[in-house]
């Protein structure tokens, strides 16, 4: 079975897809941290340094060797990665994918709390992050709805989502 994860960040993603991982005993990656890892730097340096272009290069390369390399894993995708290169049509092609979505609302109570380990939205305020994420959300949706099974997460617990995919992700790859 291959399960992948997309959504908005802080969506719950790698949370998620740790916990899935665990309870259908398969091995995890996270995208991002594969990246990090490979790069030696962070995500937001990357981006700062090399610029954009080069790192959503590098992203496609690295999610195609994980997806053709792979028999049975839980992937967990940036929340930028399904918007460029058809990388949705790819996970799409290999994997049984999940969005794990939320409202803006939600995405902004949680983002908020968590800003200051997220430099792409560290300095924003309150009003500026809800803007921020409706216009980038507003982008964004179109591909991961793309995703074989939408999953609202609401207030659901994370028991309860990983639940949800399983049952879903059931006889699927």
């Amino acid at each position: 079975m291959k399960i992948t994860l997309v959504g908005y960040m802080g969506s719950g993603k790698t949370s998620i897809g740790e916990m899935l991982s665990k309870q259908l005993n398969l091995d995890f990656y996270d995208l991002d941290s594969l990246i990090v890892e490979k790069e030696k730097d962070s995500i937001y340096n990357l981006f700062k340094k090399k610029g954009e272009l080069y790192f959503r290069k590098m992203e496609h390369i690295m999610l195609k060797k994980i997806l053709k390399n792979k028999n049975k894993y839980v992937l967990s995708l940036g929340g930028g990665t399904p918007c460029f290169y058809n990388n949705i049509d790819l996970v799409n092609q290999y994997s049984k994918t999940f969005y794990l979505k939320m409202d803006s609302f939600t995405l902004l109570k949680r983002l908020f709390l968590e800003k200051k380990t997220r430099p792409l939205i560290s300095h924003l305020s309150k009003n500026e992050l809800f803007i921020f994420i409706i216009k980038h959300l507003s982008k964004r949706i179109y591909f991961y709805e793309k995703s074989h099974k939408n999953i609202y997460i609401g207030e659901k617990s994370k028991n309860d989502i990983v639940k949800e995919i399983i049952y879903n992700g059931k006889g699927k790859n």
